[in-house]
């Protein structure tokens, strides 16, 4: 029986039609077995509007403003936030009923809005109300 040589050469091409497919497997499967994190805003409850309005005295109202420079005003006097803190505490203890308005600019960057309305949530205040200037 006589032996057939086969001539064996190594090929110097690498075919990447099947590598594309695999990543773009990969990047479907990776997109659908991932975890969507939905994060918490910031929960406000809106009036109703089938509800009348309230009508609360100029007296039993604290004003809190957040102007677009960065300022503090508590009842239109330069304030600090700590100071506000201590206000707001003394505020709870001897004003039931009564409401806090903040008036916080639209220019002001959301993050000082937020600590501000953290800030009175803190507090233990669950009457305010939130007006842009």
């Amino acid at each position: 029986m006589a032996k057939v040589k086969r001539n064996i050469k190594g090929t110097s091409e690498i075919t990447l039609s099947s590598m594309s497919d695999i990543a773009f497997l990969l990047i479907i499967f990776f997109l659908v077995t991932s975890i969507f994190l939905m994060k918490d805003g910031l929960h406000v409850s809106m009036p109703d509007k089938n509800k009348p309005p309230v009508f609360i005295s100029a007296d039993k109202i604290l004003t809190i403003e957040y102007r677009k420079d960065g300022l503090l005003y508590l009842k239109d006097k330069k304030a600090e936030m700590a100071e506000i803190k201590e206000e707001l505490s003394k505020w709870n203890i001897g004003n039931a009923g009564e409401v806090v308005l903040l008036k916080i600019s639209g220019e002001l960057p959301y993050e000082k809005a937020v600590t501000l309305i953290d800030t009175v949530k803190a507090s233990g205040e669950t009457k305010f109300s939130v007006r842009m200037i």
